[in-house]
């Protein structure tokens, strides 16, 4: 048996480190490639985004090159009569299938790791190079498009020289003015947390007056410029200990203002002002205890959203393997795309249900392992087809 569970576990594990890094690669060029395109990023911080990236699409790679490992393995080892070739000797299959399963709940916990680190640093790698990227991803858009627009601020080049501005024209809203200069040089501070444009012979005109000058200075805070990176991250981008903490600190506050409202009714009750129970006070502190109770199911719901997905490389296995063996056919690829297209149609349907309504707090918070216990019933279904013929 040992023999027969290293020959398994190698040959599988062949195919998924190899299904595995060529998905990966994928991912990793097409998620780099719309970055590029949509914000305007240079080559050379895109290149400096790679390690971090990696991180975020390997969640989404590793349950799919294992389900396309399993399937590949035994799809060919049932067509080419190995399983019936085992049960000849007496070993049924539950035997050579428990090495894999073993297999799908190291990778499910390693996925576990992989999902906390793709959110505590590699999306905060990714914020930070763009941040500290934010000056060459101006440039990189005035050269691209010859203008650059934020909530205050619209600048128009005619182009861009090495890292200086030709002709710039710069459109400020409040208050409403026009800057046109010869040219002009960008200057970062990231202590400050602006960037700073250098402009030399200025033209001003706005409010009814026209202002010529040597140069002058105009700040722009980096934020409106690196609109990814946020010092007040979502639920999504929490960490397993900062969500746990975050959510401690909610249901204190949705505590405190349930005992604040019930202190305002009792006294306006005490006092005869009855009515007083739907002042606009009141209201609006029902209106912030319902956003409180909304956020807690959140951040109820985010840990074992984790967990379910990271699992689905388990029951990813537990499903692929017993059918890739009922189906008895060498043909990988009917194998695969037997499994994989219940799965995209039926699972990923019920976990976004799941997840939804645990979110918005109409399911409980383990809901999210709706899609993972529909896979295990199935698999189980399979598994005993296989043990019975």
């Amino acid at each position: 048996m040992k023999t027969i569970h290293r020959y398994i576990i190698w040959e599988l594990l062949v195919t998924f480190f190899l299904a595995f890094i060529a998905m990966t690669m994928l991912l990793i060029i097409g998620v780099l490639v719309e970055r590029a395109l949509s914000k305007n990023i240079p080559v050379l911080t895109i290149l400096r985004m790679i390690p971090y990236t990696v991180a975020e699409t390997s969640r989404i790679s590793l349950p799919m090159t294992l389900l396309l490992a399993v399937t590949t393995f035994f799809a060919k080892m049932s067509g080419n009569n190995e399983v019936i070739a085992l049960k000849s000797l007496g070993i049924p299959p539950y035997t050579f299938l428990l090495p894999v399963m073993a297999l799908g709940i190291f990778v499910s916990l390693f996925a576990v790791w992989v999902n906390e680190m793709a959110v505590t640093w590699g999306r905060a790698g990714i914020n930070t190079v763009i941040y500290f990227s934010s000056e060459d991803i101006l440039l990189e858009q005035l050269k691209r498009t010859h203008t650059f627009e934020t909530d205050n601020i619209t600048i128009m080049v005619k182009g861009v020289d090495n890292r200086r501005l030709i002709s710039p024209t710069i459109a400020l809203k409040k208050p409403p003015s026009t800057i046109e200069a010869q040219s002009a040089q960008l200057k970062i501070d990231f202590a400050a947390q602006t960037l700073t444009v250098l402009l030399s012979n200025v033209k001003v005109e706005g409010a009814g007056a026209k202002y010529t000058g040597h140069d002058r200075t105009i700040p722009i805070a980096l934020p409106q410029i690196v609109q990814d990176t946020n010092s007040n991250p979502s639920v999504s981008n929490m960490g397993f200990k900062k969500l746990t903490e975050e959510a401690e600190a909610v249901r204190e506050n949705i505590d405190k203002q349930r005992r604040m409202i019930a202190a305002q009714k009792a006294f306006a009750g005490g006092m005869g002002a009855v009515d007083s129970w739907c002042s606009p006070e009141i209201r609006q502190r029902n209106s912030e205890n319902q956003a409180l109770v909304k956020k807690l199911k959140r951040l109820e719901a985010e840990p074992p959203r984790r967990w379910a997905t990271s699992f689905s490389c388990f029951f990813f296995i537990w499903l692929g393997a017993p059918l890739a063996i009922w189906m008895k056919k060498a043909d990988i690829f009917s194998s695969f795309f037997a499994c994989f297209v219940p799965v995209l149609l039926f699972y990923y349907p019920l976990l976004m249900y799941g997840m939804s309504g645990a979110k918005n707090g109409t399911l409980p918070a383990h809901s999210v392992w709706i899609a993972n216990v529909c896979l295990g019933i199935v698999g189980f279904w399979f598994l005993r087809r296989i043990h019975r013929y």
